[in-house]
């Protein structure tokens, strides 16, 4: 156990000093802790009377003064902790508004002794913010620190402590303050925030004021602003009790930003609405802890109250000059990258389209050994998991291949997935899918019991091999099955009869990844060692979904 040493230097009447024993055993017993600041002065006198009686405390006797503070204390029967600074430091010029503010976040309506003092511990004040404590061990004692304010001495009057300090405490606004302070350098991002705030009539804290010609009550009426959109992820934008991590961006890294990916949809074929990276910027820029800049060395992903995925190696974050809220800290971004993951929500298509290709295109896209087409048949009508919502009517059409010679009793597809778009007069265009570096799921479609095994290969690497008993589920059955659904499916709202088979991703294969720097085409190879009986096959189509490694 730390011990802890104490000066007292105010002549006490034996009476007085007797009267107080157990209170003092309480907060100063000879198994607690040691603090810098080992001049713990006691002095019968209240809060008050001892700061009117310091003339090196004048001018923060002055500051309570003016402010209301002292009429304030004086007429609550209560214990107190009071931050002072004296006159050589308390020089600070403040507006009229700031004085109050200021004054306020130096007194708390607790009696906290050292020995009560906690490292880490959130003392809330009389402006309604808390400031934190901090203890470090200097010179081999333990020194107190409020905030970001060194403990210089200790007091301990009748009714409270008083802790000089050696500046004032920079009692900080909350994260909701903040937002709202934030510069037009900053107004993106700001307004991101505001624009969902949503303001109310508070009935109950109206006063009734009289009636109008119609016989309704008029009201002096109070309105509260909230945030619906954030309390609906459990986090309080304006509450004094969170302990949160606000990442900011400026209107600059935000323009950057977009415009990169808008760039790299460009380059690789794809669109995206802006709404969708937009919402990500800000969603991705709240979290429920508090984090310091190890929990970002130590952290490869942060994963934000809306459940967004923040990469610290690849994000750039000013760690180095946080910025202290009331209810949890801040950091300005230097740069930032909307993910491939957001960019890209899955990459599928089909394999029909075989019938409408040139001879030189399917050579392209299907590249085949012993295999020869046979027919593309619709199997599934077009239908809709969710046609009110604007889910399209997709049907399930399938390409069939038999082997050119049954001899063989094997195949192989080098399939190269493709875009394609129908043009004017019957003509159409193709591209190969530019697809960007990262990690993915591999999902494919066939048909439930297709009667052979499927090896897969990706870009020339063995993926897995899909077993002829692993067919005969729904797995893989066109996309009918396996993982996933479209963006913004809700299969608790959807309204089809088999909604839970709406255009799925598929079977998952297993995972790939693309290296390199470059968007690049990829080739899928499907193959079969021994058909034994079977002399026909057929395929679906395909699904590259972005993990969270693809970022």
């Amino acid at each position: 156990m730390k011990t802890i040493k104490y000066l007292v230097t105010a002549v006490l009447l034996s009476g007085s000093f007797w009267s107080c024993t157990n209170e003092w055993d309480t907060h100063y017993g000879a198994d607690s802790e040691v603090v810098n600041n080992d001049q713990v002065s006691v002095v019968n006198s209240s809060a008050v009377d001892y700061l009117k009686s310091e003339t090196d405390l004048s001018n923060m006797y002055t500051l309570f003064q003016e402010t209301g503070l002292i009429d304030q204390m004086n007429g609550k029967e209560q214990l107190f902790t009071i931050l002072v600074v004296e006159n050589s430091a308390a020089t600070r010029a403040e507006a009229d508004e700031e004085r109050v503010y200021l004054a306020k976040s130096h007194i708390s309506d607790a009696s906290l002794s050292p020995s009560n003092l906690t490292d880490g511990q959130r003392v809330l004040m009389w402006n309604g913010k808390y400031i934190n404590v901090k203890k470090e061990i200097e010179a081999g004692v333990e020194t107190i620190y409020f905030q970001n304010s060194k403990v210089t001495k200790i007091t301990k009057v009748n009714n409270g402590y008083i802790y000089t300090i050696d500046q004032y405490v920079d009692s900080p606004r909350s994260m909701y303050e903040l937002i709202e302070s934030l510069g037009d350098d900053y107004s993106i991002f700001r307004n991101m925030i505001v624009s969902r705030n949503e303001r109310t009539f508070d009935k109950a804290a109206s006063l009734p004021i009289g009636v109008d010609n119609t016989g309704s009550t008029v009201y002096d009426s109070i309105f509260v602003i909230t945030n619906p959109y954030f309390k609906a992820q459990g986090f309080d934008l304006m509450s004094e009790s969170l302990t949160a991590t606000m990442l900011i961006p400026s209107n600059a890294v935000i323009e950057q930003a977009l415009s990169d990916a808008r760039a790299s949809l460009n380059e690789w074929g794809l669109t995206r609405v802006d709404s969708i990276m937009e919402n990500w910027i800000f969603q991705s820029a709240f979290f429920n802890k508090k984090y310091v800049k190890q929990d970002f060395a130590d952290n490869e992903d942060l994963t934000s109250i809306f459940s967004k995925q923040w990469r610290t190696t690849i994000q750039k974050v000013d760690l180095d000059e946080p910025v202290s809220m009331s209810n949890g800290v801040a950091y300005y971004i230097n740069s930032m990258k909307i993910p491939t993951n957001v960019l890209i929500y899955r990459l599928k298509d089909y394999m029909k389209y075989y019938e409408l290709l040139n001879e030189t295109e399917k050579a392209s896209y299907f590249d085949a050994t012993n295999l020869t087409y046979s027919k593309t048949a619709t199997e599934v009508t077009a239908w809709s998991g969710w046609p009110a919502a604007g889910f399209p009517y997709i049907e399930n059409r399938v390409v069939y291949f038999n082997l050119t010679d049954n001899t063989l009793k094997e195949f192989t597809l080098n399939f190269v997935p493709f875009h394609y778009k129908d043009l004017t007069a019957g003509s159409h265009e193709t591209t190969p899918y530019l697809i960007p570096p990262g990690e993915y799921d591999l999902c494919l479609g066939f048909k439930q019991k297709l009667g052979h095994d499927v090896a897969v290969a990706f870009n020339g690497e063995y993926i897995n091999t899909i077993t002829a008993s692993e067919l005969t589920s729904t797995t893989y059955h066109y996309d009918r099955g396996g993982q996933g659904y479209p963006e913004g499916y809700d299969t608790s709202k959807a309204t089809d009869s088999k909604k839970t088979n709406y255009d799925r991703d598929g079977g998952k294969v297993g995972v790939v990844t693309i290296t390199g720097t470059e968007a690049v085409p990829v080739t899928i190879t499907l193959s079969c060692p021994n058909m034994d009986t079977k002399t026909s096959t057929l395929f679906h189509h395909w699904c590259l979904k972005p993990t969270k490694n693809c970022y």
